[in-house]
């Protein structure tokens, strides 16, 4: 599995082929100059050194050749650095957009059962890992086994027989590679999956920390947030312990053992036959240089593994089924109707339950009940945030499916009951990447009764309204909410209990703008307070996701039934009010 993983990570860098080529050419230019070091060395040692010559013509060309291949070694392997690194940034920044793609892509079902905090740890952690397995694992290994591959090269020009006696090692350390491998991987999926929680915790407790402070639950919310932290840390022990005894104990006593090997080798040559002290020099320095590559590339199995589970994570939301309608047609009127209409969140819980109506273009449809009766439900199926069966919802008599995506967000907008203002201008919350005149935003606003906000402002449209909207009133942010649907000019628009928690006055603005939009499109109000509906043409009232009522407000007031009973409990308040 994680084959597959590294092999599509590995296709995403194949899209820099010039980088790579001349990374590794730079490699094995810095390569041969580094192998080259402890030769020259040993030449000087057999040729010169022993027969008492310390400066010579030939010692001092030696010596330039030396401090030429360091230099030109270490400009080679910055070099080399520079590249990889462009590449493993390239990769993690097309990831990033890849990803930040796939999520606002996804139908808004994936977001019921996926927490922010978990999409937000994708991209950031796992593609923060994914960087290290580029920068710090594959420019590794391949620097390190081209190293090793010269190291070997250059052992068998100097002794045949030592270079065999140094190659016993690789076998135990491939099989310690292996071994830490399987052991490691079940480690860092739990780590990785507890450092998601920790970003979803940590942000949802961000979100909701004035629900904590008010209802005293800080010492939960610490005493559960101190939990998973522990549970991390318990977890990445384990992770430490593991490395303590696989990587850098194991390969160091692995390569003591080579040590002792090629001098006991060495030794008994010497019984035989006279041998080079330069041969031993040089063999003693490869075996270091030729060790700690191993060393470091078994180090850094720690580091692919997490950054292959990190992969596999990002993977599977690239991978999650994207919202796909291959429809064709457009909205032309505005006409809505529903045809024996059910729908279920789970496939087992019944949220909306053979529900059939229709609503004309321009005209408004009011829709009311209980909370948990599918009021919300309903207008989401309008958005095709969830599918429903063909033929049970139609608008302008197309199904849902066949209509183009295109043509549904801009014909049909809805205005949650919270809705949401972005960190920026006033205008830019009102374009919202389209192209408007300032005429047309003032217009839009003046229609919606915001004329004496704009005034106020102090930038007036190119006021920052702050986080969420946070320098405008609630009552302020639905009007702002309405023009900016309005801009779109849509033939549907949903308001969803737009005065559930706005003032008098926010209400009253809310209402005079609904009056002036009747006939302009069709409008479907979900409301809290009847007074808001009880103009509309036709109000459907929903029981436990079934249509119990429908009519006029009036014609329902006279069937004395559920619409009358929440009618009456209403104007009960207002009277004690």
């Amino acid at each position: 599995m994680y084959w597959n993983v590294f092999k599509r990570l590995l296709r995403f860098s194949l899209v820099h082929k010039q980088l790579w080529i001349w990374g590794l050419i730079t490699l094995l230019i810095a390569t041969l100059c580094d192998v080259a070091g402890p030769y020259l060395i040993k030449v000087f040692i057999d040729e010169h050194l022993t027969n008492g010559v310390y400066i010579s013509e030939a010692t001092l060309t030696l010596l330039a050749f030396y401090l030429a291949a360091m230099f030109i070694g270490a400009v080679g392997h910055y070099a080399q650095a520079l590249l990889f690194s462009k590449v493993a940034l390239s990769v993690v920044e097309t990831l990033r957009e890849q990803v930040f793609h796939a999520v606002i892509h996804r139908p808004v079902a994936y977001f019921d059962t996926t927490s922010t905090g978990a999409i937000v740890s994708r991209l950031t952690n796992d593609s923060e890992a994914i960087k290290e397995l580029f920068l710090n694992v594959i420019a590794t290994f391949v620097q390190n086994l081209v190293l090793v591959t010269g190291i070997f090269i250059m052992m068998g020009i100097l002794d045949i027989h030592l270079m065999l006696v140094s190659a016993l090692i690789l076998p135990f350390i491939a099989l310690a590679m292996w071994g830490y491998q399987r052991l490691s991987t079940p480690l860092f999926q739990k780590v990785r999956s507890l450092l998601s929680d920790i970003n979803a915790r940590l942000h949802e407790s961000l979100s909701g920390m004035s629900v904590i402070q008010a209802l005293n639950q800080q010492p939960r919310f610490d005493e559960q947030f101190q939990d998973t932290v522990w549970q991390h840390y318990l977890w990445r022990v384990r992770n430490v312990r593991l490395d303590g005894l696989m990587l850098r104990a194991l390969v160091d006593f692995m390569s003591m053992l080579a040590l002792a090997a090629i001098v006991f080798a060495f030794g008994l040559t010497s019984l035989e036959q006279s041998v080079e002290i330069g041969v031993l020099y040089a063999f003693i320095n490869y075996l270091g240089r030729f060790v700690e590559p191993l060393i470091e590339l078994t180090q850094r199995l720690n580091i692919m593994q997490q950054s292959l589970v990190a992969g596999q994570r990002v993977f599977e939301l690239l991978d999650a089924p994207l919202e796909q309608y291959s429809g064709t047609a457009r909205i032309e009127h505005g006409r809505i109707e529903a045809r024996h209409l059910s729908f279920s969140y789970d496939d087992e819980t019944t949220v909306l339950d053979n529900i059939s109506f229709s609503i004309e273009p321009g005209k408004m449809l009011g829709i009311v009940g209980r909370t948990g009766s599918g009021k919300s439900t309903l207008t989401q199926l309008l958005l095709r945030f969830y599918p429903v069966a063909p033929d049970m919802l139609l608008i302008d008599d197309i199904p849902m499916d066949q209509i183009s995506t295109s043509s549904l967000r801009k014909s049909v907008c809805m205005v949650e009951q919270e809705p949401f203002l972005f960190q920026g201008t006033l205008a830019e919350n009102l374009i919202m990447g389209e192209q408007y005149t300032t005429n047309e935003l003032t217009s839009a606003l003046e229609q919606v009764g915001l004329s004496s906000l704009l005034q106020r402002l102090p930038e007036g449209l190119n006021t920052v309204l702050g986080e969420r909207g946070s320098r405008l009133s609630n009552g302020e942010r639905h009007l702002v909410a309405i023009a900016r649907a309005l801009l779109r000019q849509p033939k549907i628009l949903i308001l969803d209990e737009a005065t559930a928690t706005v003032d008098s006055a926010s209400e009253a603005l809310v209402q005079r703008t609904i009056q002036r939009l009747r006939g302009n499109l069709t409008l479907i109000v979900i409301a809290h307070r009847l007074s808001t509906i009880k103009d509309a043409d036709n109000i459907l009232v929903l029981h436990h996701g079934r249509l119990v009522e429908e009519g006029s407000h009036v014609s329902l007031l006279e069937k004395r039934g559920l619409y009358e009973h929440l009618y009456s409990i209403q104007t009960a308040h207002l009277a004690l009010e």
